[in-house]
């Protein structure tokens, strides 16, 4: 065993940093002990993951405490242990602050942002950032980081900026549970120069977060919701770039905005997960769903996940002629996915629909959902397949 040990501390730095990173960091931390090589191996570890499992290990082993916070207390005590003795590069700073009252993160706010200050000064490349209360204010050093390039944060407070230009670097963004406030101070956007992929999940008001950002190619929009009628996207963020729309909650607000900017998609991959009158005409006018199939005329692959049908599905023929019309349109859509099929009977006419409309389809995948019986997905194929299909090519593949 200590011969084994022995060739595994042979090995470069590198490669012994990138073993470390596959451990919990309280794991990591025990290697220190093995010889001077592995403890500045650990010292200069370039992965810091303070997640739940290392709150949860923290709060067990410090079980005896009197207070909650004063189990807290030693986590953050540990954590200023670590980067205090921290040699070298950070590439990845993981903080999952959990179960902890607004007024423990209030009066630790200024802890938070000393790591924050200390982290983007150490050649940071991601950061992943949770709390379970938006109480925390993010400091500007981590949006002005010039060596970031992924950025996640969840429960926090995102202040306004007064500068032209954040993240320069930075191609992955996203945004959970986070609290936007006029975020642009200027008369301006602000710009995010080489974002790529850009996601926005159960937030408020992220129309405050008015950004340009040229290279934006991966948009998605979660359960979010507005304050302000008929203000929902950022202004100036240009949608003609994107080529995967990721859209989920209820859409008739955003499909409203996007209506009226005047033009259509690029959108090659489009993935939804919709409430109730997605499909179904809900005040006169066309569905959401027929809606963005006109406003994608490119799209080649969609995925629909949670299915919300009325059941009333089966009158709404004015509904199936506009999704006939709308296929007449498109020509690229070649694969279908449907995930978390539980196999209503809206559900299966839907698909039914969407296989007589589209002449190009080629491969439908049905995902069942877990409590799905097996044995009733045969009877579920009979009924999809005694259908003239549009495209003589489809495959129906269930799973």
């Amino acid at each position: 065993m200590a011969r084994g040990r022995d060739r595994i501390s042979q090995l470069p730095a590198d490669i012994l940093d990138h073993i470390l990173g596959f451990l919990p960091i309280k794991d990591a931390a025990k290697t220190a002990v093995l010889s001077s090589i592995w403890r500045d191996v650990w010292l200069s570890l370039t992965q810091l993951n303070f997640d739940h499992e290392f709150f949860c290990y923290m709060y067990k082993k410090h079980r005896h405490a009197i207070k909650y916070a004063k189990k807290s207390a030693v986590s953050l005590y540990v954590i200023n242990k670590v980067l205090l003795l921290h040699n070298g590069t950070i590439r990845k700073f993981v903080l999952s602050f959990y179960n902890v009252g607004i007024r423990a993160i209030r009066s630790r706010s200024y802890d938070f942002d000393q790591w924050l200050l200390f982290v983007t000064k150490k050649g940071v490349e991601e950061i992943y950032i949770r709390f379970d209360k938006e109480a925390y204010k993010l400091p500007g050093c981590v949006f002005s980081c010039s060596t970031l390039k992924r950025l996640h944060l969840y429960g926090v407070v995102v202040e306004p900026m007064k500068f032209p230009c954040i993240l320069p670097n930075v191609a992955s963004l996203c945004f959970e549970c986070v609290d936007f406030g006029p975020i642009n101070c200027l008369d301006c956007a602000i710009d995010v120069p080489v974002l790529e992929k850009l996601s926005f999940i159960q937030c408020h008001d992220i129309f405050h977060f008015d950004i340009t950002a040229p290279k934006l190619c991966s948009l998605t929009i979660e359960h979010c919701s507005s304050t302000v009628r008929g203000k929902f996207l950022p202004v100036s963020l240009d949608l003609r770039s994107i080529s995967t729309l990721d859209l989920g909650g209820r859409l008739q607000g955003l499909f409203k905005e996007i209506t009226s900017m005047g033009f259509q998609l690029n959108v090659e991959y489009l993935k939804l997960s919709c409430h109730h009158g997605f499909y179904t005409k809900s005040d006169g006018s066309s569905s959401v769903f027929v809606h963005l199939l006109r406003l994608c005329p490119k799209l080649g692959k969609l995925d629909i996940n949670s299915f919300w049908f009325e059941s009333s599905l089966t009158n709404c023929m004015d509904t199936l002629l506009e999704l006939h019309a709308a296929a007449q349109t498109n020509k690229m859509l070649r694969t279908l996915k449907f995930i978390s099929f539980e196999g209503s009977r809206s559900e299966t006419l839907f698909i039914k629909d969407l296989l007589a409309s589209f002449s190009t389809l080629e491969k439908v995948v049905i995902i069942r959902e877990k409590r799905y019986c097996k044995k009733d997905s045969t009877g579920v194929m009979l009924e999809l397949l005694d259908l003239p299909f549009a495209s003589t090519k489809t495959k129906i593949i269930m799973v």
